[in-house]
């Protein structure tokens, strides 16, 4: 009996410490978890949801959601702090806002809006609201982004600060931390993130 026992705790045991290699190893080389500090990603993402992103991606798409270590937001960089965007241009795309048709180009074209089911969707994806100008966007409407950068920006729209912003600008790729793989929390909205 005492066997039987001591066997059943050396099997859990192993289990455990298995499962924990896993999970730290998960955590150390593939995925990472980060909570959402903010609302500039309205209604997409929302204030305190946890989210699981990886540094393990061949290269960033548009329209992926990123963390990164921004320039100069609110001292992000000084004090460690990390900021969740959106990709809207990679490096060699040319960016420019109309901010009185509401609308973002990408090199030379109208990113694609329609409503549905009451939303505003630009590109594929949830936004708050159109586009409009931000008193501190820097002077001239285009941008290009340059090699080993990105012009990220938040769903919310007229409520984050990001690339438009000179005190963010282009972000480098090398403070990119992640992509944000999916959303843990609420369990009610467990998946992927769009």
């Amino acid at each position: 009996m005492a066997k039987k026992v001591l066997n059943e705790i050396y099997e859990w045991t192993e289990s455990i410490l298995f499962a924990l290699i896993l999970v730290i190893v998960i955590l150390t080389f593939i995925a990472r978890g980060t909570r959402v500090d903010g609302d500039s990603m309205l209604p997409t993402l929302e204030d305190t949801q946890f989210l699981a992103i990886s540094h393990l991606y061949t290269q960033l798409r548009h329209n992926d959601i990123v963390v990164v270590f921004a320039k100069d937001i609110d001292g992000a960089l000084a004090d460690g702090r990390t900021v969740i965007k959106r990709v809207i241009g990679l490096p060699g795309d040319t960016i420019r806002i109309d901010a009185g048709a509401g609308l973002v180009y990408r090199n030379g074209e109208a990113l694609p809006v329609e409503i549905r089911d009451g939303m505003i969707y630009e590109d594929g994806h949830v936004i708050n609201d159109v586009t409009k100008a931000r008193f501190d966007m820097p002077e001239g409407d285009e941008w290009t982004v340059p090699e080993h950068h990105i012009f990220v920006m938040g769903d919310n729209r007229n409520n984050s600060k990001d690339s438009r912003s000179k005190d963010v600008g282009m972000i480098d790729t090398n403070y990119v931390i992640g992509r944000v793989i999916f959303r843990v929390t609420p369990f009610s909205e467990l998946g992927r993130v769009v």
